[in-house]
């Protein structure tokens, strides 16, 4: 086997394995930004999320990926954060930041209740603000 057919052969095993092993729900997909929702019941919940992102130009000059769950009737969206991320520097000003927009995207989700969380990646919580 050539090289090449070799490379080939391993990059499309590797994308169909990431690819397989990572199930973060629905997508609602644009140039710059992905919004996950892991309930279809969520997707008006999620698109009105995506507008409002939009609408507030939060929008990051790299693309960027949030995942809106549901857990015991609250919906959480999880943000990635574009650097690294130390709990014990995140000053009390971020804080009151993530807390106003958490406040403020909740009109857009009435009625259930929003919390913001900080996550790695994979979606995983490593910080709640609330």
């Amino acid at each position: 086997m050539t090289k090449i057919a070799f490379y080939s052969c391993f990059s499309f095993l590797l994308f169909l394995f990431v690819s397989c092993g990572n199930d973060y729900g629905n997508k609602l997909e644009s140039d710059e930004l992905d919004v996950f929702y892991t309930q279809i019941e969520n997707e008006e919940f999620a698109r009105n999320i995506a507008v409002y992102w939009k609408e507030h130009d939060l929008l990051a000059s790299k693309k960027q990926s949030i995942q809106l769950d549901e857990q015991n009737g609250v919906l959480i969206l999880k943000i990635i954060p574009t650097e690294k991320f130390d709990a014990t520097t995140f000053s009390f000003d971020e804080r009151a930041l993530l807390k106003q927009l958490q406040d403020s995207i909740q009109s857009r989700v009435q009625p259930k209740r929003l919390e913001i969380v900080i996550a790695k990646n994979n979606f995983e919580t490593i910080f709640n603000i609330n």
